[in-house]
């Protein structure tokens, strides 16, 4: 276990901490050089946090029940619940049976709720599609963002889902049918051919591909594993990615932009490429709600960050974005 009573201080050196992560943490040279240059000694207290995974938590799916008929029936099962206050459907899950988990109550299985991390839920609420919408998840992954924004449009307008992996298609399918959703197609597809589709879209969430650093906690393998090519790799998926969905995004729609990274190159420095191209950043629609909820803001205008050591949650880099009616000439 590490003396957390040697750990640097704030003056330490930027090489200091670097050490420790990799000595104390298990982190590669690579990742411990980024996370001590983007986060000095803070890194060390982040690295502390993570070192179990963080409190589960659940969306109740309101296309199925209520949150207090879910709620009523899951505390008969030996459930203890308690409200997130800052997502409209989530629940943290503060005690549970052995039998069944979370995963195998005939609730779950017949989609009365999806397990899922309060900011992902915060995520997917972001993106506010407008009433009879077309809206388009650009990295659907197995669906949790896609079925809440079902959930959100109450199975009306359009939900285009697009995921390029053939085994989370097949996830995404199941999970898109066991939560009732029936206003969202599927498209096995890369990303960035989506403007074939001809398409334009009210709205898009791009929920980019990345690093994962912020789920250390989760995979903790990431420390080891995690290098500067995938790095590289994953900015430039992001950055084609971003362009695309920027391109298929109709003039006066929005783009919620998320990585589940610590690190800015992969958040903030791809972002940045919206604004470039005359994007405005938007003040997330919880803050417009003055709901005060933790966070950190980004070096993005509006953009914010998510920390396991400050906030008990997964890393997220999230930021949403307004395309202007008129380009820039």
């Amino acid at each position: 276990m590490a003396n957390l009573d040697n750990h640097p201080r704030p003056t330490d050196s930027i090489m200091d901490i670097e050490t420790t992560l990799i000595r104390d943490f298990g982190f590669n040279e690579f990742l411990a050089r980024k996370l001590a240059t983007q986060l000095g000694s803070e890194s060390i207290r982040l690295a502390k946090a993570e070192g179990e995974p963080p409190k589960k938590s659940l969306r109740v799916n309101t296309l199925k029940t209520t949150d207090e008929r879910l709620l009523s029936r899951l505390r008969v099962r030996g459930f203890e619940l308690s409200k997130i206050d800052w997502v409209k459907h989530g629940y943290w899950i503060e005690s549970s049976p052995n039998r069944p988990s979370a995963g195998a109550t005939h609730e779950y299985l017949f989609g009365h709720y999806f397990l899922q991390s309060p900011v992902s839920m915060l995520i997917a609420e972001s993106v506010e599609p407008p009433a009879g919408g077309t809206i388009l998840d650009l990295a659907a992954g197995v669906g949790g963002k896609s079925t809440h924004l079902c959930q959100i449009m109450m199975n009306a307008g359009a939900l285009v889902a697009v995921e390029p992996r053939r085994e989370r298609v097949s996830a995404l399918r199941s999970n898109l049918s066991r939560m009732g959703c029936t206003n969202a197609v599927v498209l096995q597809m890369d990303g960035r051919s989506v403007s074939n589709l001809g398409i334009k879209f009210d709205a898009v969430l791009l929920d980019a591909p990345c690093t994962a650093t912020g789920l250390l906690g989760i995979y903790p393998r990431l420390k080891q594993r995690t290098t500067e090519d995938d790095l590289t790799q994953l900015q430039r998926l992001q950055a084609s990615l971003l362009e695309r969905a920027w391109e298929v995004l109709a003039p006066g729609g929005a783009l919620v932009y998320s990585t589940c990274s610590l690190l800015k190159d992969e958040g903030e420095e791809v972002i940045s490429r919206a604004v470039e191209l005359g994007g405005k950043t938007e003040t997330l629609p919880i803050i417009k709600a003055g709901i005060g909820f933790p966070h950190v803001p980004g070096r993005i205008k509006n953009s914010v960050r998510f920390y396991r050591h400050l906030h008990n949650l997964e890393g997220f880099f999230v930021c949403k974005i307004r395309k202007p009616i008129e380009f820039p000439s």
